[in-house]
């Protein structure tokens, strides 16, 4: 009778010494590797760093847009902080835009899928706001873009992304999709973590009558 490959069989003397010297590489490096994450805090500092940067964004069709590049970098130890507060600020932006007939949708597209999610969130700001913090916290978007369009009520996601062709990390992109012509206004998000820092970075593209207004509710990243 033939013995089966078992994963019970005793490891011999080489996996036994490999397992050791594992153990003692993590004895040795795990204080290191602490002070290290220790000294990039501290030289990070706790302060909350915010740019933002405005733009013309070139639109032929639907007379003059703004763009507004904001970058968020803040300490990690204030992480869930500023996710809750990138998230209020992000839905009173969609209050202050907010026509009665808005549906808002979200587009991403994972590295080994075959085609982009294109979700469509609702018309609601909470669920707006529930969708965008989700999409914040996800960890398997950490590093992805995800593209945010308000479209009218009668304007179907379907109509003017098509899953199979979107991909919003592409060359190109997000610009493409947020130059969407049927859309009212559209946003960019992504996020990461970069060394001591959370690091989360928003692009909109408004009407320009509406960038002040834009303006104001932004101010709140700032501390």
């Amino acid at each position: 009778m033939t013995e089966p490959d078992a994963v019970l069989r005793a490891p011999g003397p080489r996996g036994c010494l490999g397992s050791l010297a594992g153990f003692v590489v993590l004895a040795v490096m795990s204080p290191f590797v602490a002070i290290v994450r220790t000294w990039r805090r501290r030289r990070r500092g706790d302060d909350v760093r915010v740019k933002r940067k405005v733009t013309v964004w070139p639109d032929a069709e639907h007379g003059t847009l703004r763009r507004i590049d904001v970058t968020v970098d803040v300490p990690a130890a204030a992480e869930t902080v500023f996710r809750r507060r990138v998230t209020d600020t992000v839905v009173r932006i969609a209050e202050a835009l907010r026509r009665s007939d808005d549906v808002y949708n979200m587009v991403y597209r994972m590295p080994a899928d075959e085609e982009a999610l294109a979700l469509p969130v609702g018309p609601l700001l909470q669920e707006l706001g529930e969708r965008f913090f989700l999409a914040l916290n996800q960890g398997s978007l950490e590093g992805r873009t995800v593209v945010w369009l308000t479209l009218g009520r009668g304007t179907a996601l379907a109509q003017v992304v098509d899953p199979a062709t979107c991909d919003p990390e592409a060359d190109g992109e997000p610009e493409g999709l947020l130059g969407t012509p049927e859309a009212r206004w559209t946003m960019a998000s992504e996020w990461a973590r970069v060394g001591p820092s959370l690091v989360i970075r928003l692009v909109l593209v408004v009407p320009a009558e509406s960038l002040e207004s834009v303006r104001a509710r932004l101010a709140a990243l700032r501390v």
